[in-house]
């Protein structure tokens, strides 16, 4: 057995076939899209404009048998003043602690040669959720990282702590809840905000406003770091005839922008039962899939802090969910919220949401 360093696309391609040699036996594994990721593996992916990126995988023969990414992102080091490195897509196959501890090493080594004093598995903002600890009978949501339960051991065996965890909120619409909606967004209407949707024909331009707001938003927000329009346009321009215009909120104050949601029906639910098919090659298919979907995923939701405290969260979100509920839908998702995001939680269980997932973030100190 040997841990190699990634080197081309070939064996780019070579680590994602071999993720789904892991989830074989899954039925809730959502198979990803090969280029996007085949981008982030060799570090040629928009995410990776300021960062090094090393993915390694751990060999025997001629299979693989776990694989990891590590990057150090110059974005978070000076945002955060932090010498911190990233594990990202770690996967592996069960049985394997010996090729788990080694492949781990080489990685935070990589990591350590370029000044990093930690390594965090596996949060990044732009890259990658974090594993789930729960819920593993359950097709993950849009955006989010699914896992088998044993990573958890290889994980702490190799070294990790749990630093932080996240959880999933998901609602139940109904008619009470209905009413609870529109009366926030009454409420947010009467002391002079405005609310719009946004422009999906000037979505360049939202993008660049998503942006802005974003970064302002979230600046002090624990693991966060600054992302650049091209980033964030992956949510936005590169799904553009994949989003709901009415589920995007922009919030007005005097003109002025103050908030913003991103939210989207759950794709997942199409790409599970597309099961890896070519979307391209099977157009029919896919759509008849998204006409099918009954979830959204609420992923984002910002505040201006001067303008926080005035239920302007609580009526962007009750819009948003107001026209999941007239386009048919039965559920969604308030996601990710760190555990000690106390406003956030509220905010979610105002809503109507309560817990159905929980997420580990881990740390290893490098020194």
């Amino acid at each position: 057995m040997q841990v190699r360093l990634l080197s081309t696309s070939e064996e780019a391609t070579a680590c994602i076939n071999f993720w789904h040699e892991v989830y074989r036996n899954s039925p809730c594994w959502v198979p990803p899209d090969p280029h996007h990721f085949e981008a982030l593996l060799t570090g040629r992916a928009p995410a990776a404009a300021n960062a090094a990126v090393q993915t390694f995988y751990a060999q025997e023969g001629e299979g693989i048998l776990a694989s990891v990414t590590a990057v150090k992102d110059e974005t978070y080091v000076r945002h955060r003043n932090e010498q911190m490195g990233h594990l990202l897509f770690f996967e592996a196959l069960p049985n394997q602690e010996t090729a788990v501890d080694d492949l781990m090493k080489e990685a935070g080594n990589w990591l350590r040669s370029r000044g990093c004093q930690a390594a965090r598995l596996s949060l990044l903002p732009g890259w990658q959720l974090p594993p789930t600890i729960d819920a593993y009978d359950v097709v993950p949501t849009l955006f989010h990282t699914y896992n088998p339960s044993y990573y958890h051991g290889y994980i702490k065996s190799a070294g990790f702590r749990t630093e932080q965890g996240c959880v999933e909120y998901r609602v139940t619409f109904s008619p009470q809840l209905s009413r609870r909606y529109s009366e926030m967004i009454e409420r947010a209407l009467d002391a002079g905000v405005r609310l719009r949707n946004w422009d999906l024909d000037q979505l360049e331009e939202e993008n660049g406003l998503f942006t802005q707001l974003f970064n302002e938003t979230f600046q002090s927000h624990w693991g966060f770091m600054p992302l650049s329009p091209e980033v964030l346009g992956e949510l936005t321009i590169g799904l553009k005839d994949m989003l709901v215009r009415d589920f995007l909120v922009f919030a007005e104050v005097d003109g002025e922008p103050v908030g913003f949601i991103y939210a989207a029906p759950d794709l997942n639910q199409a790409f599970h039962r597309m099961r890896g098919k070519p979307i391209e090659e099977n157009l029919r298919d896919f759509q008849t899939c998204l006409r099918e979907i009954d979830h959204g995923v609420l992923l984002v939701i910002g505040v201006r802090k001067s303008q926080r405290g005035r239920g302007i969260n609580l009526a962007m979100a009750a819009k948003s969910y107001l026209s999941m509920m007239e386009r048919g839908y039965k559920t969604a998702s308030y996601t990710v919220v760190l555990d000690d995001n106390w406003p956030s939680r509220r905010t979610a269980e105002k809503l109507g949401a309560r817990v159905t997932r929980n997420f580990n973030i881990y740390r290893r100190d490098l020194a």
